[in-house]
């Protein structure tokens, strides 16, 4: 399967999309008065389950959880920083911009200004921009003051498998060993699995960012907390549907021997 139709095979059964089919089926067979009632009541239930805060919470703790930052942080041969979040600079941009996930630039110059590796190493190839996630996250690191000479980039990955397959020669050539891996927190189960197997003989440390699901402080009451959660929001269903994907990925990564 190639990774287009990869992802739109997922997206078809995101809670937003399935909702939708739902509803069309409830139009299409209103003359079934009670096969238009199931379709109706499935895609309610999926509003009201998957956009439910509690759900949504629980579905990303399950995966931030597995991996956390060991304190203090090792030292390393390299940091490793694995595309997302970045917003190329294209016009009215003045210039690079980042979303959530844009916290693992963040967090890679954080751990080079710390000490804790000589070199920072970003991968990811060009999606829907003229140049590659590589090179922007490389000019983001240099505007917060990481020098050019070191930055190394893998400009060709557009996934997390070929992320591990396109640099194994190069921590291969460098005689890398140790390997702080920076990406976002419900990501990191994923990608731990895959340089694990695609890179024996090299220890990568977690060190998570991004997280979606942080212990709030207790300032609301808990029946305020507990209602909230309960109404859907459409916050809640497009975190649904970014954690299900994750977990989608690991089965289908699992099934296929990448991990």
């Amino acid at each position: 399967m190639s990774e287009f139709a990869y992802h739109l095979v997922v997206k078809c059964f995101e809670p937003t999309a399935l909702c939708v089919f739902l509803l069309l089926g409830a139009a299409l067979l209103r003359q079934r008065r009670v096969l238009a009632r199931l379709c109706f009541g499935l895609a309610l239930a999926l509003l009201v389950v998957c956009g439910n805060g509690l759900v949504r919470t629980q579905l990303i703790r399950g995966l931030e959880s597995r991996y956390a930052s060991p304190h203090p942080m090792p030292q390393a041969d390299c940091i490793l920083v694995l595309g997302g979040g970045i917003q190329p600079r294209l016009p009215p941009r003045q210039t690079i911009e980042v979303e959530d996930a844009g916290d693992r630039v963040l967090y890679g110059a954080h751990l080079y200004r710390q000490g804790k590796a000589p070199l920072i190493v970003c991968t990811g190839g060009a999606v829907s921009a003229p140049r590659s996630q590589a090179e922007d996250m490389a000019e983001l690191l240099e505007m917060i003051g990481v020098p050019k000479d070191a930055i190394l980039k893998e400009n060709k990955a557009l996934n997390t498998r070929q992320h591990a397959v396109n640099l194994r020669p190069l921590f291969q050539e460098r005689g890398f060993k140790r390997i702080l891996l920076v990406t976002s927190a419900m990501h990191m189960p994923r990608s731990v699995g895959v340089f694990k197997r695609s890179c024996p003989g090299i220890q990568f440390v977690p060190a998570p960012t991004d997280f979606w699901a942080p212990y709030p402080l207790q300032q609301e009451p808990w029946w305020y907390r507990g209602l909230t959660a309960l109404l859907p929001s459409g916050k809640n269903l497009s975190d649904f549907s970014v954690a299900m994907h994750e977990y989608v990925g690991l089965a289908y990564y699992k099934l296929r021997g990448w991990i």
